[in-house]
């Protein structure tokens, strides 16, 4: 249990300027597919791009749509390591920011890194998952709808040696509780692991999947008295190690009931990863988005795949719509599929765009755009919502050292409903539409946001950002995801601590400019 650390009270929003600027389609679409673009389909027109601070350094990593409104999950605190969760609710249709609590555990104990949250399985709250990479743990908490914790377990390797991990990256509900997602380690190797959580947060079973590998879940959805995942394998072959992709499904008992191994399509160029790091329902079967990278980690590519019920391939694609693109996220909207996550100019630049785009039957492009506010720009969750809009969720980070915050929690939405633009500088710089928090805590949500956006006209190419994506090492939990370690093979480093993806980072590094 924790001790009564949370804290409420009404959160900034300040609305920014939107960088998004239609690409008419995305770059490489057809590369090792055949092209079967569709009519031009109308780009889902930008409604807001917001940001949200409460300390120095904050982030989103989750956004699902509650009964009254957005319900973020991310962190927040003064330094870019070992800061407590924060939960935010806000307005759907103009983005404001309405309440935000405080997700802390006891001092002195490791707090982990916030990944995923979903509703509680009573409809009335959250569980939100965590995870400590330092110390192996893992965290699933219990909130209310307003946020207030009601219970918090942390679960940790069984390994009789002690030299065990757990990682955690996805959770679901389940009939009567929840199935977290993710992979335990030890002994310098790793598998895939399932562990099923009471309502009420007692363990009930863990099974490791694809024990026979080393391996990683990392995205479940339910399917029935199952679900359907997606996990990153390592194969061998001709003395190298590279990373390969399985979409599998898992009955009540974790029992795997098929599963099939997925390579992104090339040129004869050898790919090191194929990683399919999300999965959404998609009709009657399913999407997964990720990214591949060459052998040399010079070259990311966005990359999508169908399968149907059974699993066998319908489509598959390596989409960039900028030079180097990693997508994170992919969810079934009212229109269609949406992928996004974060490209630009090469892998190794110091800077990043968000990226989104709405994908056809084929995985052709049908539109795409990127969207902005700092230097380094990551969206970590995409949602469908109940008007139609799409809403993206993720971390903006500034370059300058002097800067306050350094890095803020950040949503974009496209669609639905319509709201007025609101504009904002970057920090440091006056704004008159720039929200504050209210210094007296309240103990429930507030009704209206702290501040009135003022309607801004619809941004121009003008305001269309620079930026490009970073591949440098982030500074907290998670490590860089071309990191390995001497004999693990590519992205299956031990000491790197199995983060196929480094999303389990909330900050990363960019150049200070002063």
């Amino acid at each position: 249990m924790i001790d009564g650390l949370s804290r409420r009270r009404l959160l900034a929003g300040a609305g920014v300027l939107a960088s998004g600027v239609a690409l008419g389609g995305v770059a490489g679409a057809s590369r090792g597919a055949d092209a079967n673009d569709a009519d031009a389909v109308d780009e889902l027109p930008l409604r807001w791009n917001r940001t949200y601070s409460d300390a120095t350094y904050n982030g989103a990593t989750s956004v699902v749509e509650g009964d009254d409104g957005l319900v973020v999950l991310g962190q927040s605190g003064g330094q870019p390591t070992g800061i407590p969760g924060w939960l935010f609710g806000a307005d759907a249709t103009s983005g404001a920011g309405e309440w935000l609590e405080t997700i802390a555990n006891e001092e002195g104990q490791r707090r982990p890194t916030f990944q995923d949250h979903v509703p509680a399985v009573d409809g009335n709250g959250y569980a939100l998952l965590g995870m400590a990479a330092q110390s192996g743990t893992v965290a699933l908490v219990r909130t209310g709808a307003d946020g207030a914790i009601q219970w918090w377990q942390t679960f940790e390797s069984d390994a009789e040696d002690g030299s065990g991990a757990l990682l955690a990256r996805d959770v679901i509900r389940s009939d009567d509780g929840y199935v977290v997602a993710g992979a335990e380690v030890r002994s310098g190797s790793a598998s895939g692991l399932v562990v099923r959580v009471g309502p009420e947060g007692d363990e009930r079973s863990r099974t490791r999947l694809f024990a026979d590998q080393q391996s990683e879940l990392l995205s479940v959805v339910p399917d029935g008295d199952g679900y359907v995942g997606t996990a990153v394998v390592q194969v061998s072959s001709g003395g190298q190690a590279s990373v390969r992709s399985v979409v599998f499904r898992a009955d009540a008992n974790d029992e795997i009931q098929w599963r099939e191994t997925f390579t992104a399509p090339n040129d004869g160029t050898s790919l090191a990863q194929n990683q399919l790091v999300d999965i959404a329902p998609a009709g009657d079967g399913y999407v997964a988005a990720g990214f591949a990278a060459s052998r040399s980690l010079d070259t990311f590519d966005g990359w999508v795949l169908s399968v149907d019920a059974s699993g066998s391939q319908r489509a598959t694609r390596r989409l960039s719509p900028q030079p180097a693109t990693r997508f994170s996220a992919v969810a079934n909207t009212a229109d269609g599929t949406v992928v996004a996550g974060q490209g630009g100019e090469s892998a190794t630049a110091q800077t990043g765009v968000g990226v989104v785009g709405e994908l056809g039957d084929g995985l052709e492009a049908n539109w795409s755009r990127t969207v902005s506010v700092g230097a380094t720009n990551n969206v970590r969750d995409v949602i469908g919502t109940a008007d139609g809009g799409v809403a993206l969720a993720g971390i903006t980070q500034y370059q300058s050292q002097s800067a306050d915050p350094r890095s803020e929690a950040w949503l974009v939405k496209l669609g639905g409903d319509d709201a007025p633009q609101v504009t904002a500088t970057a920090p440091g710089t006056d704004t008159s539409s720039t929200a504050t928090p209210s210094p007296t805590a309240t103990a429930t949500p507030s009704p209206t946001p702290t501040a009135t956006p003022s309607p801004t006209p619809e941004p121009t190419d003008d305001a269309t950002a620079t930026a490009t994506p970073t591949a440098t090492v982030p500074e907290t939990a998670g490590p860089d995801p071309t990191e390995t370690t001497a004999g693990d093979g590519p992205g299956f480093g031990v000491g790197a601590a199995l983060a196929a993806l480094g999303g389990t980072a909330l900050y990363e590094r960019v150049r200070d400019e002063d």
